[in-house]
């Protein structure tokens, strides 16, 4: 859509973007068109988070990928996206940090879509790691520091919680990234356009959600050495001697290896 379809369309519809939903509609067609050919054909079942006016909506739509679901928690934007893609879209209220992929699961695995909203994007992403099982991947449209810190590499200082229960499941890859210009009304970050690959894994949501715990203790207190975190978060201190991991070692110094060996060791105790 072009930004007068956008703003004409919030008219007649007697709406206005909502900054506590960090409302910012893409209009640049060709953008568009760009970040949907990064969804894959042939999915199970495809779910877009955070429909808005129907921007990207409208070119999945228009692809032919189905079945298809678009959730909003905004009341005005599901009556928009009702009217809309009524016929060829199920539309629906639901909360993207709770919903449950696995009630679309019939035996081959879907794909997620969305412009995520920029203060819940965090909780957005755990849920969906969460049920990656049921996922073949992920398209998210992000706040650029979020983009890279979901990207990050263990060993790094961008590294943690985020990066961590993504790599536990999957891979990351930052595709692009997106200047404010190019959406209404235009926020005050540049975004980035990440595309999550999920593997093939047993892990049940009770237990990535535990790893996602050590993870938040793990790097909670990232100027203090080991002990220290350990000491903080009431963590068996023998596990760094059994696992001959240095106490004075800092979280963001840890390679994959020891991080995943530190939270099957915490998580059994």
């Amino acid at each position: 859509m072009s930004l007068a379809e956008i703003k004409n369309l919030l008219r007649k519809a007697g709406l206005n973007p909502k900054k506590n939903f960090s409302q910012n509609f893409l209009f640049n067609n060709g953008t568009v068109e760009r970040i949907i050919s990064h969804v894959p054909e042939s999915k199970g079942f495809y779910i877009e988070i955070g429909g808005g006016l129907g921007t990207l909506t409208d070119e999945i739509v228009k692809r032919g990928l189905s079945p298809f679901t678009v959730i909003d928690m905004d009341r005005g934007m599901l009556k928009v996206l009702k009217e809309r893609f009524e016929g060829v879209a199920e539309v629906l209220m639901q909360d993207a940090t709770k919903i449950r992929f696995s009630k679309y699961f019939e035996g081959k695995k879907g794909f997620v879509v969305g412009n995520i909203p920029y203060q819940v994007s965090s909780p957005i992403i755990h849920n969906t790691c969460y049920e990656s099982k049921f996922l073949d991947g992920a398209l998210f449209l992000l706040q650029k520091e979020v983009a890279e810190k979901l990207c990050a590499m263990p060993g790094t200082r961008e590294f943690g919680p985020l990066a961590g229960i993504v790599r536990m499941v999957g891979r990351a890859d930052h595709l692009f990234t997106l200047p404010p210009q190019e959406f209404y009304p235009a926020p005050k970050v540049h975004s980035g356009l990440v595309k999550i690959t999920f593997f093939e894994h047993g892990y049940s949501t009770e237990h990535l959600k535990k790893f996602a715990s050590f993870m938040r203790s793990l790097f909670s207190n990232r100027r203090k050495n080991l002990l220290n975190v350990f000491k903080i978060n009431k963590l068996d201190i023998d596990i760094l001697k059994r696992l001959e991991i240095s106490e004075t070692l800092r979280a963001e110094s840890l390679d994959w290896d020891k991080i995943v060996a530190l939270s099957k060791a915490v998580m059994e105790e």
